[in-house]
């Protein structure tokens, strides 16, 4: 990305969080004492959930390409890349390599990705340390909320302690999970996932120097 495209991509990260924001604000929020009966709701919290954590992989995807072809961040500085190429298709092919795609959602795939390619993983390792568990758990999220393995339950019950700190003794789903609003956040769980999620990227663009 050129520094303008840079900008406009900030602008654009911006905007989508803002949007997002206002549609959670009107979600009711669920009890997290009993199981939910209002499906409509819980379905919609899972749908922009999905949303914003697909839109924030490919946002993390497309910062990588760009400091890994030398980009620079918005105050200017410039990641010391492994790789002598800037175009970014081209970036992308080389680094996806042998795998049939990257994993943008994983902590710790990302953190791999990064230092096998940029010095340090700079700037994306050093933002995300501090929001590893909670990007760990937005994954988890968004696998239970595609699909119901045993393994994907298990650590849909770690998020479960993660922010609640108990499992729930009733069947909760992932979408009433996150319409709780946490007594200790003083905010509903999605609205907690879309703020760390849109904080991630600000940071990878304007990390502190």
């Amino acid at each position: 990305m050129t520094p303008q495209k840079l900008i406009e991509c900030s602008k654009s990260i911006a905007d989508r969080h803002a949007f997002l924001v206002r549609i959670i604000d009107e979600l009711d929020p669920a009890s997290p004492d009993i199981e939910s009966d209002d499906f409509k709701s819980d379905a919609f919290a899972e749908g922009i959930f999905l949303r914003a954590f697909t839109a924030y992989e490919n946002d993390i995807e497309k910062l990588f390409l760009h400091y890994v072809t030398g980009g620079a961040t918005l105050k200017g500085a410039i990641a010391r890349t492994y790789l002598s190429i800037q175009d970014e298709g081209h970036a992308r092919r080389l680094t996806k390599a042998g795998f049939r795609f990257l994993n943008w959602s994983r902590p710790n795939d990302i953190k791999n990705t990064a230092e096998n390619y940029i010095e340090n993983g700079w700037p994306i390792v050093d933002m995300m340390a501090a929001k590893a568990q909670d990007l760990a758990d937005c994954e988890r999220v968004r696998n239970r909320i595609a699909h119901s393995s045993d393994e994907a339950i298990q650590k849909f019950n770690t998020v479960q302690r993660n922010l609640l700190s108990t499992e729930r003794l009733f069947t909760i789903t992932p979408g009433q999970f996150l319409r709780i609003r946490n007594l200790r956040l003083k905010k509903l769980h999605i609205r907690h996932y879309v703020d760390v999620m849109n904080e991630m990227l600000i940071a990878i663009q304007d990390p502190p120097p």
